[in-house]
């Protein structure tokens, strides 16, 4: 019998080919946004919107629930089975977990800004407006789309959602320049380009459900849970928790820069994070793709197919690694420049962040793969203990070296939580 490996890996490439296309696209717009941006609010105005909205999306990651895991986790046999009311309740119960957690951020991001807000780094003026802006957590939270999407094969619709923001965003810059708003008019079009995003995806997801046979039928109202999901709890706490973390250490550091040194440093520091993690998103895009093919190999008990797809993974991430060097020492220089229509040969900031999401990277292909086999739990684990080790760390490197010492910081944390992973995976190689 021959074996599936070369057909699945192409599908795999091939849905990481539809986000990539749509990430592509997204990345353009975002990048003309953040230039025009800038040259409209100058590098103070646009790390003061930059500080809020990593604020709010704090909050949001900090109290999301990975909704997606349990569905593709749990639901793939039943949606492959056509097990209609088991599923349908598994998916009432993901869209609940949404909801509660964007309520419960929403609410702790408002109580935040009333107690602690100062301390973020964004101007007193700035107080009232930041505020207000935290409501758009409720609007950050669309993981039950995500997975519907990803389990009814519909890569190329869920591209959409960041179309959606970038687009809008650039739209409402384009008019904000030519009618000279401040921070609050660019502050409503980032508010409003979250809103698009979520309606976006939930749209896309519920054209989906009604075009689904296994979905047909299905109501908002009725049961949210069954028996029969062992471990749905540890699973969907466990990646929660990780995914929260990875998220918040990313937007904490950039309020942890900007509260050691300064709005404008901030910025420098979250742009130059955004192009490097840039060059990086081709290969992160396949975390979804490689996912539910994962989780498919495990239910048909195909553990050598699983070890075989990931060593063609990690073929292709090694190529790609030297790529992504090679293009930030060349041209790196040049785009930071653009962005943020400032000089700099700050190359060192530039090859630290590169290094830091080459490490991001390799994480790609082993988190799905322990998480399929049932090692969430140690994934949290090992991610608390690096970012309770680093953070303290990188806010210490910031006050003396700024954005270089957050850069080496940022650096160390991404090969601590990489060691995480690949000790696991070598013991599970072995077996």
């Amino acid at each position: 019998m021959s074996s599936p490996t070369p057909g699945l890996v192409a599908r795999i490439f091939r849905n990481t080919g539809y986000l990539l296309g749509g990430k592509g696209m997204a990345g353009v717009l975002g990048f003309l946004t953040t230039a025009l941006v800038v040259r409209a609010l100058g590098l103070e105005g646009y790390g003061t919107l930059l500080l809020m909205h990593a604020c709010a999306s704090s909050f949001s990651v900090g109290t999301r629930f990975q909704s997606w895991q349990p569905l593709l986790h749990f639901g793939n046999t039943l949606f492959g089975r056509g097990e209609q009311p088991r599923f349908q309740a598994l998916l009432r119960h993901c869209m609940m977990l949404d909801a509660l957690g964007a309520v419960a951020g929403t609410i702790l991001a408002v109580a935040a800004i009333m107690t602690f807000g100062r301390v973020f780094g964004w101007p007193a003026s700035a107080q009232g407006p930041a505020l207000v802006y935290m409501s758009s957590v409720l609007f950050m939270n669309t993981c039950w789309a995500l997975g519907v999407l990803r389990l009814t094969d519909r890569f190329r619709q869920s591209a959409l959602a960041d179309l959606a923001i970038n687009s809008t965003r650039l739209v409402g810059t384009l008019l904000g320049m030519g009618l000279h708003w401040h921070l609050g008019g660019f502050m409503v079009v980032w508010y409003l380009g979250t809103v698009m995003s979520f309606t976006a995806n939930c749209s896309m997801a519920w054209r989906a459900i009604r075009h689904t046979p296994s979905l047909q039928g299905f109501r908002l109202a009725g049961p949210v849970w069954h028996t029969g999901f062992p471990g749905i709890w540890r699973l969907t706490l466990s990646t929660s928790g990780n995914q929260a973390l990875a998220a918040l250490t990313s937007r904490v550091t950039v309020l942890l820069v900007g509260a050691a040194t300064s709005p404008a440093a901030a910025a420098v520091y979250s742009v130059t994070w955004h192009v490097c993690d840039a060059l990086a998103q081709p290969a992160q895009l396949l975390t979804p793709a490689l996912y539910p093919e994962l989780i498919r190999l495990r239910d048909q008990g195909d553990r050598a197919g699983m070890r075989r797809v990931m060593f063609r993974i990690f073929q292709a991430l090694g190529l790609f690694s030297v790529l992504a060097l090679l293009v930030a020492a060349t041209i790196g220089p040049w785009v930071f420049q653009t962005l943020l229509a400032v000089r700099t040969d700050n190359l060192a900031l530039l090859m630290l962040l590169t290094s830091a999401a080459i490490l991001d990277l390799w994480d790609v292909p082993l988190e799905p793969f322990l998480v399929s086999l049932g090692y969430a739990h140690r994934l949290l684990t090992g991610r608390i203990a690096a970012t309770t080790f680093c953070l303290p760390v990188l806010y210490g490197l910031a006050r003396v070296w700024s954005v270089n010492g957050a850069g080496l910081a940022t650096l160390l944390v991404e090969a601590l939580i990489l060691s995480t992973r690949v000790v696991p995976f070598l013991r599970l190689r072995r077996l």
